[in-house]
């Protein structure tokens, strides 16, 4: 920033002229942060093809081809793998483009908001992003200070820069001295000279030197990474395995002879089967299933009021062992209101006042300089001072007209509040008689007082948190104006109060396994007054920043997981408690608005910037902005967290239950001597078509009361729980002995090797659909049955529809003969009823298990 007589040299003393302006945007820059660098579009498509899933996909593509090319048929598989790749990426990539362009609006507003300034010798009113270096600012209380610069006039100035120090309590500044963008002013006007626009500011400096990238890896994306190594180990394997078997079995049975065209056909063939067991093995859904559910969860999460910036932070969210909350603006209003008094009420005060009610009521309309404004939201702003503004929206709540009342007695003199007299005067006429009014710290004003007044109700509002303010009056007998003597009237507490519904957010928080821990600047009585309301106080400790920072780090970590409170927190140590946090194996959500609020956003495992207080730097810095800055917010993001987890996991026991079968049987069935169980074809409309469709129906589900019922899934926690493992191998089981006694007996239907197999691909794809109900109900906890999910029947009901169309008349391409509807009859009953039982029977077990403590919750 440049110093002040270099600026006031470059300037003048009248403001710059239009030119004079342009030569300093030339010369100094454009009050505008630089946004950080945006990879090209190309290669943010590209960054999401950086999944092990996808790569597994990529590599069925193109082995798929390179064995199609030749044969001169298949291709349709390989296109289709690769169409499903297309759209898992193409959805991923639309969604964080679409939010990018959402979080770049919503930061082009604080560019353009207007301030006035003395441009061509005249004041004038220019966007944020036109000041330069050299402009002269005025301001008043409410603004925004749009520039670095110095105060060349100071009345009562008072500024809000909790954004770089993190302290609650306006900072008091004088001329000459030194005010930074973000900072808002409080009280008081002003006159500045913008020294610094831009990136050269303090924030800007901060902002570049800060970066955003995430470094670690989410819980879901090192789960998902897991299970893909998993998955292609089991699929290479059964490729190997099967296709060692099919050669072994074609020497014995005479397929393989030798060198011949015939030979070399099988080999080919086998060879193929092989490939399809591969691609049959890789869910090619799950990447759509997880960016269906992100996208899905992300639109459900802005209606909810908060904007996701980074889509997989919908998961981690619902994944969040602990919430580092901030105080001021999350939890309570940011807003001061009168929360009790000596009186019942106000009272409307007559020519002179009859009652201490009118009294003080008159005294809080007349004796302050602060106003209420309306903005164009309908919301009330305080101009100036937030204590009488508290006074102010009092007398309105009781229908009284403050502005009224100030027409009605005009103050004649007024001595206003400084920190050494902790009070403030006004001179007002009342019907030709002339009083004193006096507000201020009722210790100061009981001291004055003939009687003194009992202070035990000003004792007990102050323990329980609120500033208070008394109220006194005389009247005025010749010249004497002091401040002695004075009529005790009463008193009010003031406070920040909670947000509503904000002690009920907590405790579906800390009973969904959450630790929520606040962080604040604040001093302890007012942090532990408000956490103990909030119900974040449950017994933990209460530190200081500098005692948490002071310890050494062996004993840092044993105290961070025993925190309840944090107060007198600066913002690095907000950061060293995300660190200390995560060392112990914690998923870590923060709250923010300042600027040095940022490190902290970005080193957690979620990051929540506020978007009505936060800085530029901390939204930036965030994954997802609170549009309410609410903490209320957060609760519901952490319930479409949870239930985006639950659907990839519905979506993973469906699939892996069906490639588990098919995989079993094509290595079962020839080895028993019995018919192939399915054609590469069928095998396509099993893998493909089921799976994407499979995705669309279950990552639909709404989010169901019992996700805050239970405590977050652990970060080393595998994505298959023992309930989907043992469900998948049940089930999964019972398929493949349904399908081997239909193939090598024909129970349930056919006459013939084709209608056998045909009936046998029915009843499989029945069985598959009605499994898709036991996925929905998964451990016991399912949405409504119906409003849940109606895009699920649609769409099972679709997969129905087409198998009928399939069997019926699809003989020429997938080798099908028609069945009679007795046969269909009979498929519905032996394929549906067994699913359903056996899915009934292992959910009872696990729920007895886990009712007797043998099985942990959510296992």
């Amino acid at each position: 920033m440049l110093a002040l007589d270099k600026i006031r040299e470059f300037a003048g003393e009248n403001g710059l002229s239009s030119q004079l302006a342009e030569e300093s945007r030339t010369q100094y820059g454009t009050n505008v942060l630089t946004p950080p660098e945006r990879a090209p579009l190309w290669k943010q498509y590209l960054k999401n093809f950086d999944s092990p899933i996808i790569r597994i996909l990529l590599f069925a593509v193109v082995v798929s081809a390179i064995v199609a090319i030749p044969e001169g048929s298949g291709l349709f598989d390989t296109l289709a793998i690769l169409a499903a790749i297309l759209l898992a990426t193409g959805i991923s990539f639309f969604n964080e483009y679409r939010s990018s362009r959402e979080f770049e609006v919503l930061n082009e507003r604080r560019d353009d908001m207007a301030v006035r300034v003395i441009r061509d010798s005249r004041p004038t009113v220019v966007p944020s992003r036109e000041i330069v270096a050299g402009d002269l600012i005025l301001l008043e209380a409410g603004d925004a200070i749009p520039a670095d610069g110095w105060l060349l006039a100071s009345d009562g100035f008072s500024c809000d820069e909790s954004a770089f120090t993190g302290e609650s309590e306006p900072a008091h500044k004088k001329t000459g001295e030194q005010v930074l963008r973000g900072s808002f002013v409080t009280e008081g006007k002003g006159r500045m000279i913008a020294a610094a626009v831009g990136d050269a500011t303090e924030m800007g400096v901060i902002a570049a030197a800060l970066g955003i990238d995430h470094v670690t890896k989410t819980p879901l994306e090192s789960k998902l990474d897991h299970l893909a190594g998993l998955i292609s180990t089991f699929g290479y394997a059964m490729a190997i395995l099967i296709c060692s078997t099919l050669v072994i079995r074609g020497i014995l049975v005479g397929e393989l002879t030798g060198l011949d065209i015939a030979s070399v056909d099988h080999l080919l063939r086998y060879f193929m089967l092989a490939v399809v067991i591969i691609v049959a093995a890789v869910p090619e859904g799950l990447p759509m299933s997880v960016a269906l559910s992100l996208s899905l969860a992300m639109r459900k999460m802005t209606r909810a009021n908060c904007l996701v910036r980074r889509l997989i932070a919908c998961e981690t969210i619902g994944s969040a062992t602990t919430i580092c909350t901030d105080k001021t603006g999350t939890l309570t209003k940011n807003q001061m209101e009168v929360a009790g008094a000596s009186v019942a009420a106000p009272a409307v005060p007559g020519p002179v006042p009859a009652s201490v009610a009118e009294w003080i009521a008159l005294n809080a309309a007349v004796n302050g300089t602060t106003h209420l404004e309306k903005r164009e939201d309908g919301r009330t702003r305080v101009i100036g001072n937030s204590t009488e503004g508290a006074l102010l929206r009092w007398l309105q709540s009781h229908m009284i007209d403050y502005r009224l009342l100030r027409e009605q007695h005009p103050a004649a003199r007024q001595h206003l509040f400084d920190g050494k007299r902790k009070r403030m005067s006004t001179v007002v006429n009342l019907s030709g008689r002339w009083f004193l009014l006096v507000k201020g710290a009722p210790e100061i004003l009981a001291g004055l007082c003939t009687p003194a007044p009992d202070l035990h109700g000003v004792d007990a509002f102050s323990s329980r948190a609120m500033r208070t303010l008394a109220f006194a009056h005389r009247e005025i007998n010749g010249d004497d104006e002091d401040e002695t003597n004075l009529c005790w009237d009463g008193y009010v507490g003031i406070r920040d109060p909670l947000r509503d519904g904000i002690a009920q957010s907590v405790a579906r928080c800390q009973n969904a396994g959450i630790r929520v821990q606040m962080v604040t600047g604040d001093n302890p009585a007012t942090a532990v007054a408000v956490a103990r309301e909030a119900g974040i106080l449950t017994g933990g400790t209460v530190m200081s920043g500098k005692e948490f920072r002071d310890l050494p780090a062996a004993e840092q970590a044993a105290a961070a997981q025993n925190l309840d409170v944090m107060a007198r927190a600066e913002p690095m140590d907000k950061l060293l408690l995300v660190e200390v946090l995560q060392k112990a194996g914690a998923v870590v959500a923060v709250t923010g608005d300042g600027t040095n609020d940022a490190p902290a956003l970005r080193r957690a495992d979620v990051g929540l910037a506020m978007g009505v207080t936060g800085t530029d730097v901390a939204r930036e810095a965030g994954d997802i902005i609170l549009l309410d800055d609410s903490f209320v917010s957060i609760t519901s993001a952490v319930w479409w967290g949870r239930s985006l987890y639950e659907n990839i996991q519905r979506f993973l026991i469906f699939q892996l239950t069906i490639n588990f079968s098919i995989c079993i049987l094509v290595l079962a069935a020839p080895l028993l001597g019995y018919p192939e169980p399915f054609t590469i074809i069928e095998i396509l409309w099993v893998n493909i078509i089921m799976d994407t469709l499979a995705a669309f129906a279950l990552c639909s589900e709404a989010p169901h009361s019992g996700l805050l019922d239970r405590p977050p899934v652990p970060r080393d926690a595998a994505i298959i729980t023992p309930f989907m493992a043992v469900s998948i191998a049940v089930t999964g089981a019972l398929l493949v002995m349904g399908g081997l006694l239909q193939l090598g007996t024909g129970f349930m239907g056919g006459q013939t090797e084709g209608g056998v197999t045909s009936v046998f691909f029915a009843a499989f794809i029945i069985a598959a659909v009605v499994n898709g109900f036991n996925c929905r109900v998964m451990d016991g906890k399912m949405p409504a049955f119906f409003s849940g999910n109606p895009v699920f029947f649609l769409v099972m009901g679709g997969i129905v529809f087409i198998q009928i169309l399939i069997i019926q008349y699809g003989g020429a391409v997938f080798g099908t003969v028609p069945l009679t509807t007795t046969e269909w009859v009979t498929i519905a009953g032996a394929a549906a009823v067994p699913v359903i039982v056996l899915g009934f029977i292992v959910r009872s077990l696990f729920a007895w298990h886990r009712a007797r403590g043998k099985i942990p919750a959510g296992a």
